[in-house]
Protein backbone atom coordinates (compact mmCIF):
# COMPACT_ATOMS: atom_id res chain seq x y z
CA UNK A 1 0.00 0.00 0.00
CA UNK A 2 1.60 3.49 -1.00
CA UNK A 3 1.29 6.10 1.64
CA UNK A 4 -1.18 8.93 1.51
CA UNK A 5 -0.23 12.59 0.70
CA UNK A 6 -0.33 14.66 4.65
CA UNK A 7 -2.45 17.45 5.06
CA UNK A 8 0.14 19.78 5.87
CA UNK A 9 4.11 19.83 7.26
CA UNK A 10 5.82 23.11 9.00
CA UNK A 11 6.88 24.79 6.25
CA UNK A 12 10.20 25.73 8.23
CA UNK A 13 10.78 21.55 8.25
CA UNK A 14 10.71 21.71 4.57
CA UNK A 15 12.45 24.74 4.37
CA UNK A 16 14.82 23.01 6.66
CA UNK A 17 15.30 19.92 4.82
CA UNK A 18 15.11 20.98 1.32
CA UNK A 19 18.27 21.13 -0.09
CA UNK A 20 19.40 18.09 0.87
CA UNK A 21 16.76 16.79 -1.18
CA UNK A 22 17.35 15.35 -4.83
CA UNK A 23 14.25 14.44 -7.08
CA UNK A 24 14.90 12.62 -10.46
CA UNK A 25 11.82 12.81 -13.08
CA UNK A 26 11.56 10.83 -15.55
CA UNK A 27 9.61 12.22 -18.77
CA UNK A 28 7.46 10.50 -21.19
CA UNK A 29 4.04 10.07 -19.09
CA UNK A 30 5.53 11.74 -16.45
CA UNK A 31 6.25 15.23 -17.11
CA UNK A 32 4.65 15.13 -20.66
CA UNK A 33 3.72 13.12 -23.49
CA UNK A 34 4.63 13.02 -27.56
CA UNK A 35 1.64 10.97 -28.45
CA UNK A 36 3.25 8.32 -30.62
CA UNK A 37 5.13 11.55 -32.38
CA UNK A 38 8.49 10.22 -30.74
CA UNK A 39 7.77 6.21 -31.40
CA UNK A 40 7.43 7.66 -35.09
CA UNK A 41 9.93 9.37 -35.52
CA UNK A 42 12.05 6.55 -33.93
CA UNK A 43 10.58 4.27 -36.94
CA UNK A 44 11.50 6.32 -39.41
CA UNK A 45 15.13 6.66 -38.40
CA UNK A 46 15.51 2.82 -38.23
CA UNK A 47 14.08 2.99 -42.03
CA UNK A 48 16.69 5.60 -42.87
CA UNK A 49 19.37 3.74 -41.27
CA UNK A 50 18.49 0.49 -43.47
CA UNK A 51 15.74 0.90 -45.46
CA UNK A 52 12.32 -0.18 -45.23
CA UNK A 53 12.29 -3.45 -43.79
CA UNK A 54 8.88 -3.59 -42.06
CA UNK A 55 10.02 -1.97 -38.85
CA UNK A 56 7.57 -1.95 -35.56
CA UNK A 57 7.87 -1.82 -31.97
CA UNK A 58 4.98 -4.22 -31.99
CA UNK A 59 5.28 -6.94 -29.26
CA UNK A 60 8.07 -4.43 -27.70
CA UNK A 61 7.34 -3.02 -24.61
CA UNK A 62 8.40 0.43 -24.82
CA UNK A 63 7.27 1.84 -21.48
CA UNK A 64 10.11 2.80 -18.96
CA UNK A 65 12.42 1.38 -21.50
CA UNK A 66 15.85 3.13 -22.46
CA UNK A 67 16.45 4.24 -26.00
CA UNK A 68 19.47 2.34 -26.52
CA UNK A 69 18.15 -1.00 -25.57
CA UNK A 70 15.34 -0.42 -27.70
CA UNK A 71 17.97 0.41 -30.68
CA UNK A 72 19.78 -3.20 -29.42
CA UNK A 73 16.54 -4.67 -29.77
CA UNK A 74 15.39 -3.31 -32.91
CA UNK A 75 18.38 -4.83 -34.71
CA UNK A 76 18.45 -7.78 -33.26
CA UNK A 77 14.91 -8.56 -34.31
CA UNK A 78 16.08 -8.02 -38.15
CA UNK A 79 19.33 -9.65 -37.38
CA UNK A 80 21.29 -6.17 -38.34
CA UNK A 81 24.39 -4.90 -36.78
CA UNK A 82 24.17 -3.14 -33.64
CA UNK A 83 27.68 -1.86 -33.05
CA UNK A 84 28.58 1.96 -31.52
CA UNK A 85 29.24 3.44 -34.95
CA UNK A 86 25.16 2.26 -36.01
CA UNK A 87 24.17 3.22 -32.96
CA UNK A 88 25.62 6.63 -33.27
CA UNK A 89 23.97 6.92 -36.64
CA UNK A 90 21.20 5.81 -35.74
CA UNK A 91 20.83 8.41 -32.65
CA UNK A 92 21.62 11.61 -34.58
CA UNK A 93 19.07 10.35 -37.28
CA UNK A 94 16.34 9.96 -34.71
CA UNK A 95 17.58 13.44 -33.25
CA UNK A 96 16.84 14.88 -36.34
CA UNK A 97 13.71 13.55 -37.27
CA UNK A 98 12.11 14.20 -34.07
CA UNK A 99 13.68 17.74 -33.98
CA UNK A 100 11.83 17.85 -37.30
CA UNK A 101 8.30 16.53 -35.96
CA UNK A 102 8.05 17.27 -32.51
CA UNK A 103 6.07 20.94 -32.90
CA UNK A 104 4.69 22.11 -29.58
CA UNK A 105 1.04 21.69 -30.26
CA UNK A 106 2.34 17.71 -30.65
CA UNK A 107 3.27 17.29 -26.49
CA UNK A 108 1.19 17.78 -24.04
CA UNK A 109 2.10 18.78 -20.64
CA UNK A 110 1.38 16.34 -17.74
CA UNK A 111 -0.89 18.15 -14.89
CA UNK A 112 1.24 19.68 -12.47
CA UNK A 113 4.56 18.23 -12.98
CA UNK A 114 6.47 21.36 -14.67
CA UNK A 115 5.03 23.02 -11.32
CA UNK A 116 6.41 20.48 -9.15
CA UNK A 117 9.48 21.08 -10.47
CA UNK A 118 9.88 24.55 -10.40
CA UNK A 119 8.94 24.73 -7.11
CA UNK A 120 11.55 22.03 -5.73
CA UNK A 121 13.99 24.44 -6.91
CA UNK A 122 12.50 27.39 -5.79
CA UNK A 123 13.08 25.60 -2.28
CA UNK A 124 16.61 24.86 -2.94
CA UNK A 125 15.92 21.08 -3.71
CA UNK A 126 17.65 19.81 -6.80
CA UNK A 127 16.11 18.50 -9.51
CA UNK A 128 17.39 16.31 -12.54
CA UNK A 129 15.85 13.85 -15.00
CA UNK A 130 15.85 10.06 -15.26
CA UNK A 131 15.19 8.91 -18.13
CA UNK A 132 15.14 6.57 -20.99
CA UNK A 133 15.65 9.22 -23.56
CA UNK A 134 18.86 10.10 -25.04
CA UNK A 135 19.96 12.95 -23.64
CA UNK A 136 19.65 14.90 -27.18
CA UNK A 137 16.05 14.02 -27.68
CA UNK A 138 15.58 14.34 -23.56
CA UNK A 139 16.12 18.15 -24.47
CA UNK A 140 14.11 18.42 -27.78
CA UNK A 141 10.98 17.07 -25.66
CA UNK A 142 11.34 19.06 -22.76
CA UNK A 143 11.61 22.59 -24.71
CA UNK A 144 8.85 21.76 -27.31
CA UNK A 145 6.58 21.12 -24.22
CA UNK A 146 7.49 24.81 -23.16
CA UNK A 147 9.38 23.38 -20.11
CA UNK A 148 11.99 25.27 -18.83
CA UNK A 149 15.15 23.22 -19.22
CA UNK A 150 17.18 25.04 -16.73
CA UNK A 151 14.62 23.32 -14.06
CA UNK A 152 16.64 19.80 -14.82
CA UNK A 153 20.40 20.98 -15.19
CA UNK A 154 22.02 17.33 -15.20
CA UNK A 155 20.67 13.85 -15.30
CA UNK A 156 20.94 10.24 -16.58
CA UNK A 157 19.97 9.10 -19.79
CA UNK A 158 18.96 6.07 -21.78
CA UNK A 159 22.61 5.62 -23.16
CA UNK A 160 24.64 5.74 -19.90
CA UNK A 161 24.16 2.06 -18.54
CA UNK A 162 22.52 -1.20 -19.80
CA UNK A 163 19.18 -1.17 -17.69
CA UNK A 164 17.48 1.68 -15.83
CA UNK A 165 18.42 0.12 -12.79
CA UNK A 166 22.16 1.28 -13.59
CA UNK A 167 20.85 4.85 -14.37
CA UNK A 168 20.05 5.73 -10.80
CA UNK A 169 23.73 5.78 -9.76
CA UNK A 170 24.51 7.81 -12.58
CA UNK A 171 22.27 10.41 -11.63
CA UNK A 172 23.67 10.80 -7.85
CA UNK A 173 26.94 10.54 -9.23
CA UNK A 174 26.29 13.80 -11.46
CA UNK A 175 24.12 15.24 -8.72
CA UNK A 176 27.11 15.42 -6.32
CA UNK A 177 29.26 16.38 -9.36
CA UNK A 178 26.96 19.30 -9.91
CA UNK A 179 26.09 20.36 -6.69
CA UNK A 180 29.55 19.65 -5.12
CA UNK A 181 28.06 17.26 -2.15
CA UNK A 182 26.06 13.82 -1.59
CA UNK A 183 22.67 13.01 -1.72
CA UNK A 184 21.25 10.39 0.36
CA UNK A 185 19.22 7.31 -1.17
CA UNK A 186 16.72 8.06 1.42
CA UNK A 187 15.89 11.75 0.43
CA UNK A 188 16.33 11.04 -2.94
CA UNK A 189 13.05 10.98 -4.85
CA UNK A 190 12.40 9.07 -8.37
CA UNK A 191 9.06 10.47 -9.95
CA UNK A 192 8.06 7.72 -12.67
CA UNK A 193 4.73 6.51 -14.69
CA UNK A 194 6.08 2.52 -14.81
CA UNK A 195 7.52 0.17 -12.59
CA UNK A 196 10.61 0.17 -13.84
CA UNK A 197 10.68 4.13 -12.48
CA UNK A 198 9.73 2.82 -9.12
CA UNK A 199 12.27 -0.64 -9.21
CA UNK A 200 15.25 1.88 -10.30
CA UNK A 201 14.13 3.96 -7.07
CA UNK A 202 13.97 0.51 -4.60
CA UNK A 203 16.77 -0.89 -5.84
CA UNK A 204 19.41 1.95 -4.37
CA UNK A 205 17.31 2.62 -1.69
CA UNK A 206 15.71 6.01 -3.08
CA UNK A 207 11.88 6.52 -2.58
CA UNK A 208 9.22 6.38 -5.39
CA UNK A 209 6.52 8.38 -6.42
CA UNK A 210 4.53 7.13 -9.23
CA UNK A 211 2.05 8.33 -11.30
CA UNK A 212 -0.71 7.10 -13.12
CA UNK A 213 -0.29 9.72 -16.39
CA UNK A 214 1.11 7.18 -18.04
CA UNK A 215 -0.12 3.76 -19.10
CA UNK A 216 -0.64 2.05 -15.71
CA UNK A 217 -3.26 2.68 -13.38
CA UNK A 218 -2.62 4.03 -9.47
CA UNK A 219 -3.83 0.42 -8.61
CA UNK A 220 -0.78 -1.43 -10.60
CA UNK A 221 1.57 1.49 -9.44
CA UNK A 222 0.89 1.02 -5.57
CA UNK A 223 0.71 -2.87 -6.23
CA UNK A 224 4.37 -2.70 -7.98
CA UNK A 225 5.23 -1.15 -4.85
CA UNK A 226 5.47 2.73 -5.01
CA UNK A 227 5.62 4.87 -1.76
CA UNK A 228 3.11 6.82 -3.33
CA UNK A 229 1.38 6.22 -6.46
CA UNK A 230 -0.91 9.13 -7.15
CA UNK A 231 -3.74 10.01 -10.33
CA UNK A 232 -1.25 12.47 -11.24
CA UNK A 233 0.64 15.21 -10.12
CA UNK A 234 -1.77 18.58 -10.05
CA UNK A 235 -2.07 18.51 -6.58
CA UNK A 236 2.05 20.42 -6.73
CA UNK A 237 1.42 21.37 -2.98
CA UNK A 238 0.70 18.55 -1.47
CA UNK A 239 2.85 16.32 -3.79
CA UNK A 240 5.79 18.73 -2.68
CA UNK A 241 5.26 18.33 1.35
CA UNK A 242 5.35 14.76 0.48
CA UNK A 243 8.79 14.93 -0.91
CA UNK A 244 10.40 17.73 1.86
CA UNK A 245 8.52 16.48 4.65
CA UNK A 246 10.74 13.47 4.68
CA UNK A 247 7.85 10.75 4.51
Amino acid sequence: MSAQLPASHPASHAANHAASHLVLFDIDGTLLRTEGVGIAAMLRAFTALHGDRGFSFEGVEIAGALDGLLFARMMERHGLPADDATHARFHELYRAELERTLVPEKVRRMPGAAELAGELAARGAATALLTGNYESTAHIKIRAAGIDLARFPFGAFGADGPSRRHLTPVALERARAHHAREFRPELTTVIGDTPLDIDCAKAHGCRAIAVATGPYSRAALEEAGADLAVDSLADTAAILRWILGGN
